[in-house]
Formats: structure tokens, C-alpha cells, sequence
């Protein structure tokens, strides 16, 4: 039997077929491991199911706003704090008058037909509760070293000395009291840096300047 050699370009063609028919294989085969369509546009794996999505956390501070020691609408002020500069008509608003005499206000004196709650105006420690025959129940809240508080005039004080009480947390309430022509009423005074501000004024610092 007669043996017959191939053709030199027969084992070049036969090797070129394999390749293409490899190469068209590897092709389907990616075609079909292409990624589907999830329900909203994107793309989905099987393995997203294991992977952990971490969501980061964005913080935010909520800015400490300074309110006024009372929540009641029917509170007003009844004396406004003296200051040598005001006009004549400004300062006898800020005067009170207690058995003949004349008093220069250190602070805002509330008032109301009805009782109310006072409520302290920012976080902070008791560090001080007096009893005055004139100004009644008197309450020391110190805010930090440089800041205080006090709510003269007041009645039902259930707190004590080294008390820890939030913003807006009730001190006491409302009295009658001598200073006041009003049923009742209390002052309020702010003792910053050593020295008493207008509560006006305040109500409008910024807390982080008070530190």
C-alpha cells in the first residue's frame, strides 16, 4: 500500500480551522457570561449577593440655639435690663421701684396674668438654690466656667445643689413676687466673663463663643 503525504499547506489549514472554531467558541461563551439587566439598569452578579455594601455615615450636628426660661405665649417682658446709655425712656423701663426706692435691673424680669413653667436655657449643673424674703427661690445654673444663670422669683424648685438638668428642662415656676406689679412674674440674669449682659443680647451669641 502506497503511502500519500499530505500537502504542505494542508497541516497550516487544518490548524488555522481549529483555532477559529476555538476562537468562535471563546467568544459565545463571553457573549453568554455577559452581565443581565437588573429591574433598575444595572448591572447585576450573582456574587453581589456576598458582598458586603458599606454605606458610609454622615454625622451632623445639630447647632445649640439659647432659648428664653419660659415656653408660654402668654409671658412678656415686664422690665428690660438697665443699661447707662439707654435713652430716659428706656432706663425708667429698667428701673424697679421697691419701697421707695429705685432699683437699676440687673436682668429681664417675665410676667403673665397666669402662672408658668421657667425652664432653663441651655445644659448645666445647679450649683447654688437660695431663699430671699424679697425675690423668693433664687437658682444657680452654671453652664461652663465662664457662664451662669439665675432664676429669681421662683416657687416648687424640686431640685437640689449638683443636679445635672438639660435645656428646657422646668426649674421651677412662676411667683408673686414684690419686684412685680404683675401676678406673676421672675428675672432672669446671665452672668458672663465676671459681669451681667443684656438677656437680649444672649439669646443671639453664638453658644461656642461662650466656652
Amino acid at each position: 500500500m502506497t503511502k500519500r503525504k499530505l500537502k504542505g499547506y494542508v497541516k497550516p489549514a487544518i490548524f488555522f480551522i481549529s483555532m477559529s472554531i476555538l476562537f468562535l467558541s471563546l467568544m459565545l461563551m463571553t457573549k453568554n457570561m455577559k452581565p443581565k439587566e437588573g429591574p433598575e439598569g444595572e448591572d447585576s452578579y450573582v456574587i453581589n449577593s456576598i458582598i458586603d455594601v458599606v454605606t458610609p455615615v454622615v454625622e451632623t450636628t445639630e447647632e445649640v440655639k439659647i432659648i428664653k426660661p419660659y415656653t408660654s405665649d402668654k409671658v412678656a417682658i415686664n422690665k428690660t435690663f438697665y443699661t447707662k446709655d439707654d435713652t430716659e425712656e428706656q432706663q425708667q423701663n429698667s428701673l424697679i421701684y421697691y419701697e421707695n426706692t429705685y432699683l437699676q435691673n440687673s436682668g429681664e424680669i417675665y410676667a403673665s396674668d397666669e402662672e408658668f413653667d421657667v425652664i432653663s436655657v441651655l445644659d448645666g449643673t445647679i450649683v447654688d438654690i437660695k431663699q430671699d424674703e424679697l425675690l423668693n427661690t433664687i437658682v444657680y445654673v452654671s453652664h461652663n466656667s465662664n457662664l451662669t444663670t439665675i432664676y429669681y422669683g421662683l416657687k416648687d424648685v424640686n431640685l437640689k445643689v449638683n443636679d445635672t438638668i438639660k435645656q428646657n428642662d422646668i426649674i421651677g415656676k412662676s411667683n408673686q413676687n414684690k419686684f412685680c406689679n404683675k401676678p406673676y412674674s421672675m428675672l432672669f440674669e446671665v452672668n458672663y466673663n465676671g459681669k451681667v449682659i443684656d438677656p437680649e443680647n444672649f439669646y443671639t451669641m453664638d453658644i461656642k463663643e461662650l466656652n
